[in-house]
C-alpha cells in the first residue's frame, strides 16, 4: 500500500536496529539461519525489506574499514560549512552517511546513548535509531493478531502486521512501535517507567490499558483504564475514557477515546472508525489485506469516514467508497487504486 509515511525511511530505520541486533547478539550478519525468528519474518515482508537490509549490511561491513579520526574530522567539516554553500542531498545519501556514522560509533565505542529522559519529556530521536538494542521483537503478518506475555506480566495484544521491540533494563520497560497497532495492558512497577514510542512521540504508562495505533502522519492513543502521559515534545495526561492523537509536528488533538467494546473490537475483526481521516482508514485496512492499495490523489485522503465493517469484507468496503464520495475505485490484479470521480 502506497500513502503517506510509507516510505524508505521506515525500512531504514528497521534494518538499522536489526543490524544493531545481530552485532549486540554477536551473531553472523551473513549466516541467516542464525537470525531471530522475527527478523527472518521481517525480511521475507517484503522486497524492499530484503534490499535495504543487504545494503546496510554491506555498509557496516564498510564502516569496520574506516578510520574514527577520518569521520570526526569530515563531520566537523561539515557543520562548519556555511549551509548556502551545500549542495542539497538526496535522502538516500544522508541515510548511508547517518548509517556509517552509527555503525562506526557502535562498532568501535558501543556507547550507550544517556539514560532516558524524565518521564512525560520526550528529546527527539534522531532519524536513524541510537545505539539502545531491544533484546526482544514481536511481528505479527497481515491479517493475524498476536497476544504476548512481556518479562514483567504486562500482556501486549498486536494487531495485524504490527513490528514491536521491547527493551527493558533495571530503571525502565522500554518499547518501540515500528507500525500497525498494539493493546497494552501494563503491570505496575513504580520503579521502572513503562515507556511505548512511536517515531518521536512517546506514552508513558502510569498502570494501565490503553492502545496505540500508528498512523501515516500521527499515532492515536485510547485509554481505557488508569491514566498514560501522552508527548512529542511536551505532554499531556490522559486518563480512562479519554484519547488523543499525536501528529508528526508536534500538534496533540485530545479527543474522547472509544468504549473498551469498540476499541477492542478490531481483535474480532470489526474496524470502527469515528470522523477519521479517510487516509488513514487505508492504511489501517492495508494491515488487513494482501491488495496494494494507493490513493492517487491527496484531497481523498483528508475526506472524513465514519463507518464499521468487517476485516473479511474489505474488497465490498472499496467498492462502497464509490457510493459515499466521489471516487472511482479501479482494480487491476491485486492492486487497487482510489482515484477522483
Amino acid at each position: 500500500m502506497t500513502l503517506p509515511g510509507d516510505d524508505e525511511t521506515v525500512i531504514e530505520q528497521q534494518a538499522t536496529q536489526w543490524l544493531l541486533t545481530l552485532h549486540e547478539q554477536q551473531l553472523d550478519h551473513d549466516n541467516e539461519s542464525l537470525y531471530p525468528e522475527a527478523l527472518t519474518l521481517w525480511l521475507a515482508q517484503s522486497a524492499r525489506h530484503r534490499e535495504t537490509f543487504t545494503k546496510a549490511n554491506k555498509l557496516w561491513a564498510l564502516s569496520t574499514q574506516l578510520d574514527p579520526a577520518f569521520v570526526d574530522s569530515q563531520l566537523a567539516h561539515l557543520d562548519a560549512e556555511p549551509a548556502t554553500k551545500r549542495k542539497p542531498k538526496k535522502p538516500a545519501t544522508l541515510w548511508y552517511a547517518a548509517l556509517a556514522a552509527s555503525f562506526l560509533l557502535v562498532s568501535t565505542l558501543m556507547l550507550w546513548p544517556p539514560s532516558s529522559p524524565a518521564p512525560r519529556q520526550l528529546v527527539n530521536s534522531p532519524a536513524i535509531p541510537s545505539s539502545k538494542v531491544y533484546s526482544e521483537f514481536f511481528h505479527t503478518p497481515v491479517s493475524e493478531h498476536k497476544t504476548v506475555t512481556l518479562d514483567d506480566n504486562s500482556q501486549v495484544t498486536l494487531g495485524a502486521n504490527t513490528q514491536l521491540a521491547v527493551r527493558y533494563s533495571d530503571s525502565t520497560r522500554e518499547l518501540l512501535l515500528y507500525q500497525g497497532e498494539a493493546l497494552f495492558n501494563v503491570s505496575k512497577d513504580p520503579t521502572r517507567p513503562f515507556i511505548v514510542r512511536y517515531q518521536q512521540s512517546q506514552v508513558e504508562a502510569l498502570g494501565t490499558i490503553f492502545n496505540v495505533r500508528a498512523n501515516p502522519d500521527s499515532v492515536r492513543v485510547d485509554v481505557l483504564e488508569g491514566r498514560v502521559a501522552v508527548a512529542q515534545q511536551n505532554a499531556i495526561e490522559l486518563t480512562a475514557g479519554q484519547a488523543a492523537e499525536v501528529a508528526t509536528d508536534g500538534n496533540i488533538t485530545r479527543s474522547q477515546a472509544q468504549g473498551k467494546g469498540t476499541q477492542m473490537a478490531w481483535q474480532q475483526g470489526h474496524l470502527i472508525y469515528h470522523n477519521a481521516r479517510l487516509g488513514d482508514v487505508l492504511h489501517d485496512v492495508a494491515r488487513y489485506s494482501q491488495m496494494d492499495i494507493t490513493i492517487s490523489d491527496e484531497k481523498l485522503k483528508h475526506l472524513v469516514y465514519t463507518g464499521t465493517f468487517l476485516t473479511t469484507e474489505i474488497e465490498a468496503w472499496l467498492t462502497s467508497l464509490q457510493q459515499l464520495y466521489p471516487i472511482k475505485v479501479l482494480r487491476s490484479g491485486d492492486k487497487v487504486t482510489l482515484v477522483a470521480n
